[in-house]
Parts: structure tokens; sequence; C-alpha cells
């Protein structure tokens, strides 16, 4: 959609709404993307069975600006970027969508549930007496859905706090030998490779989209001569101050 309104004027407030409340946060989150998905984390989780840190676009934009969002997309200045937005939102979906899939397939699979609980054991003959070891029994149900959280989201440490840091730091690189064959032990080489490929495909749409944005957000602010984010005003000066 495009209006055919004549631009806007320079240091126009309408142009700066939409640089500091549309272009400014998703350029931040999809920055945020990039980052965890040049590492493999697609911050997957398995309650929700959706990523938590990597989201559509429109999720990026606090709810109170939802109708600078619709002007934004609706105007002319700016209608090649509705169906970038589009595009990435679609990814975002797959990438969901195939991480739910092989997680429900891992949590089918006999072969998987053994080797956790066989670790489980392994862990606990190891390491009871040992206050640098959490007991695990309050998660032991739930070991196997963490597990296969972590390799999707290819998890490196956990947080201290995290119950099962230990557990993790002990057992990862035995886990992680799973991915680097492919899952082909539990015949899961399709499905996962379905997540790798569209993580990748996102990861991909992303940086492209993260590009055009910032492109995007320098056009506007030169044309319109406008800053880039709000100027906090200079609280050592008088006027400044009375009026902040």
């Amino acid at each position: 959609m495009g209006s055919n309104i004549a631009n806007p004027p320079t240091h126009s407030r309408r142009v700066e709404a939409w640089v500091w409340a549309i272009l400014n946060p998703a350029i931040d989150g999809l920055r945020r993307e990039v980052g965890l998905l040049s590492k493999g984390n697609l911050s997957w989780r398995s309650y929700s069975r959706k990523c938590e840190y990597i989201r559509p676009i429109r999720e990026y934009i606090e709810a109170t600006q939802n109708p600078n969002y619709e002007d934004f997309l609706a105007d002319q200045l700016n209608a090649a970027i509705e169906e970038s937005f589009k595009k990435h939102d679609g990814q975002v979906v797959e990438v969901e969508s195939s991480a739910a899939q092989f997680f429900d397939r891992l949590m089918e699979s006999d072969l998987f549930r053994t080797e956790v609980t066989e670790t489980l054991k392994d862990y606990e003959g190891k390491v009871t007496g040992d206050p640098q070891y959490p007991s695990l029994d309050a998660m032991r149900d739930d070991l196997p859905k963490f597990v296969a959280e972590y390799l999707i989201n290819r998890t490196e440490l956990l947080p201290k706090h995290y119950m099962a840091h230990k557990f993790w730091e002990k057992y990862k690189s035995q886990f992680e030998k799973l991915s680097s064959d492919e899952f082909e032990r539990y015949r899961e080489r399709e499905s996962f490779m379905a997540v790798e490929n569209a993580a990748k495909t996102l990861h991909d749409k992303s940086s492209k989209l993260l590009a055009d944005l910032r492109n995007h957000r320098q056009m506007l602010c030169r044309t319109y001569d406008i800053p880039a984010a709000p100027v906090l005003p200079d609280r050592g000066n008088p006027i400044d101050a009375l009026f902040s």
C-alpha cells in the first residue's frame, strides 16, 4: 500500500516518528537477531514453541506506536519495506515450525530419551554429595526437553543459576556429537537440516533487512534534516534545563 500525498517537509515530525519509533527499534531487534543467528542460537523455547528473541518486526515496535507503524507502511516513501517485513516474518515462522518439528521428533525417539536417561545416571553417580553439582531430581522428567532445546539453540554454557548448568557443562560435547553427524543415529537428518537451512535463510534475510533499514534511516535523516535519535537536553544549559 502507498499514499500519493506530497513528500513531508524538512524537519517533519512525522518522519521523526518513523525514524525514532519504527526504524530504530526494528534495527535494534534485527541487530540482536543477526548476532544470535550468527552463533546458531535461535532462542527457541519448547514451552512456547517460539523464538524468544527473534520476533516478527511488528513485535519490536511498542504497541502505542502502532498508528505510526501503519502510517510508515502506508507512505510511498517506504513502499518497498512492507514486503521485506513480510518475508522476514514468514521466515521467522518457518524457523519456529522446523524447530518444533525437530523437537517433537526427538521427543518421540526412545533412543534419544534413553541416552538422556543414561547420561543423567552417570551425572548422579559421579557428583553425589558435591554441592557444586545440583541435583536434577526436580527436572528429571523434563530433562530430554531441555537437552533438545539446548541442541536446537546451539547452547554453549548455561548461566550458573540454571539448575542444569553443571550437567550441560559436563555432557555438552557428548550431545553435540549427535549434531555433528546430523542426527543420523536417530534418523533425524532431514528434520535437523530443515532447522539449519531455515535458520541460515533467516540470517541472510535479517542481515539484508538490517542493512536496508540502516540505509533507509540515513536517507530519511539526510533528506528531512532530522537526527537519527532524540537529542537529550543539555542540563548544563539553563534554557534546556528549564524545559526538560
